[in-house]
């Protein structure tokens, strides 16, 4: 395994002697959101057609998978699998999985082994695509795969791991106690390895064609040639609460801990470009991660005074840790998460991207009637990619104390800066409702509260039989939740923000020392 470096990205290149006679080097790069999925990191998969006949199986040469012109074939284990009718349905977009055409996936697959962890991926969705087997001379003649996975940082046990290669780890109630997280309990959503970054003192990035390095930002900023502000923002996976749809969805099953609020500090990015006299044209801002994650966000978000885009060195006081993004991210406040560039590498305006992230299937909210078996036919190009996020509500504890009082508490909050209006509670299933008390947050500016805000309510039930509580919020525009998931469901689960629901507990699981 060698590591090729280009002037903005890390490919990982797998050369062998081997190799010479099939497809080109094998190139790894970006996200590592590979094969024959109908989603890209969950125990949920698409079902494909039924597998060819045992009697129309046929052998392969290498040479005749490498050289198909009309299929678009690949091998695993030795089988060969025509995958042709997939690729525009992979949620890791179509440039990812033609990586592979006409070759092992087994290289690309140990980068992303949520293919091959799940015993389902291959027995529902890559074997029914199966057309034939490798020639016996040339069988067993995959490259070795190596584990990119080595250097990954240790995570907080704290933390609860859906994944561990790829992390995706989300805040428990615990960690979703304090109104900063903790550095260590903020929920991790990774495409694929931790880049192994250089020192931050020698970090360059390419800001708009002009070469900075993360050093030389600070001192610009700590010289006062540049503003250093703080920004406290949550930031949420686009995912978050996938897992509480009735109907599965494709992707990570996220409870609702895809969630956390920092402060971050850095300059803003309108700063940095009045610095060095930008003058690219586009309506889009471009960013590129050092694992090749590539968005792009509305120019005039950056340009905007009080849009606050910053480049962030710093995270709760310290230096951003390597999950986060060290030594710099890009933060959007108020966007959907994966606008929050980690490992920034480049930035440029121009033409929006084509990205899985921009343009593909990951991050778009189809038609609730768009499920796995039609999504293949949609135009993508019809629907924009998610920017600001839906308003939210989440209860994190409630309990009946033996007074009869239910006490509850959770948080609140909305994209797009909207603070929140008026956050309601219901112990009937949402026939009547009790507004609760904002806490922490609630004195942000109203267009520009980018952080959440926790509420804390309490509701005299002893006359009645309550087993469960439901919370809703209201922001500033009057947005409310849906009541249930089914109005929003999206084949990519995306945006869930209906009603929560969460089973009261009793007295000795609570802490009282919250409410005095």
């Amino acid at each position: 395994l060698a590591f090729k470096k280009t002037h903005y990205v890390t490919h990982y290149v797998m050369f062998s002697r081997a190799l010479s006679h099939r497809a080109p080097a094998l190139v790894i790069g970006g996200s590592m959101s590979m094969m024959l999925t109908m989603r890209n990191d969950s125990n949920n998969y698409v079902t494909m057609s039924e597998p060819e006949e045992a009697s129309k199986m046929r052998e392969f040469s290498l040479e005749e998978v490498k050289s198909s012109k009309r299929k678009i074939l690949v091998i695993y284990k030795n089988d060969v699998f025509d995958i042709t009718s997939f690729v525009n349905a992979h949620p890791g977009g179509k440039d990812k999985i033609m990586l592979a055409k006409g070759s092992f996936v087994e290289p690309y697959w140990s980068y992303y082994p949520q293919h091959t962890n799940n015993k389902y991926v291959v027995d529902s969705v890559l074997k029914p695509m199966k057309i034939g087997t490798l020639k016996e001379s040339d069988r067993d003649s995959a490259p070795p795969a190596p584990n990119p996975y080595v250097s990954d940082p240790v995570r907080s046990h704290s933390l609860r791991i859906i994944t561990p290669t790829p992390c995706n780890a989300e805040t428990t109630s615990e960690g979703l106690e304090n109104w900063l997280t903790d550095s260590d309990d903020f929920y991790v959503r990774n495409h694929g390895p931790v880049p192994l970054a250089s020192e931050k003192d020698s970090w360059s990035i390419n800001l708009f064609s002009s070469p900075l390095k993360v050093s030389e930002i600070k001192s610009l900023a700590k010289s006062g040639k540049l503003p250093e502000i703080s920004v406290t923002a949550t930031m949420q996976c686009g995912g978050n609460r996938r897992g509480y749809y009735r109907k599965k969805a494709n992707g990570t099953q996220w409870g609702h801990g895809a969630i956390s609020n920092a402060r971050w500090k850095g300059v803003r990015v309108r700063d940095l470009m009045e610095h060095l006299d930008v003058k690219e044209e586009g309506k889009w801002f471009n960013a590129l991660s050092e694992d090749g994650t590539l968005v792009s966000i509305p120019r005039h978000k950056v340009e905007d005074v009080n849009g606050d885009v910053i480049l962030a060195y710093e995270m709760n006081g310290e230096d951003i840790p390597r999950d986060h993004g060290y030594p710099v991210r890009l933060v959007v406040p108020g966007y959907v998460g994966v606008r929050n560039v980690k490992w920034v590498k480049k930035v440029w305006f121009g033409e929006e991207v084509s990205s899985m992230w921009q343009t593909g299937l990951a991050y778009k909210i189809l038609p609730t009637d768009v499920d796995s078996k039609k999504v293949e036919k949609v135009d993508l190009s019809k629907y924009k990619g998610m920017m600001e996020m839906p308003v939210t509500s989440v209860i994190r504890k409630a309990v009946v104390g033996k007074d009869g009082v239910l006490r509850c508490e959770g948080f609140a909050w909305s994209g797009g800066g909207r603070g929140i209006h008026r956050v309601d509670i219901s112990v009937d299933g949402g026939s009547s409702w009790h507004c609760v008390d904002l806490k922490e947050g609630k004195d942000q500016p109203p267009h520009k509260a980018w952080a959440w805000t926790f509420w804390e309510a309490e509701v005299d039930v002893k006359d009645v039989n309550v087993e469960e509580v439901v919370v809703k919020a209201v922001d500033v525009a009057g947005n409310s939740q849906p009541s249930e998931g089914k109005e929003i469901w999206n084949v990519r689960g995306l945006g869930n923000n209906s009603w929560h629901y969460k089973r009261i507990d009793r007295e000795d699981d609570w802490d009282n020392s919250r409410f005095g």
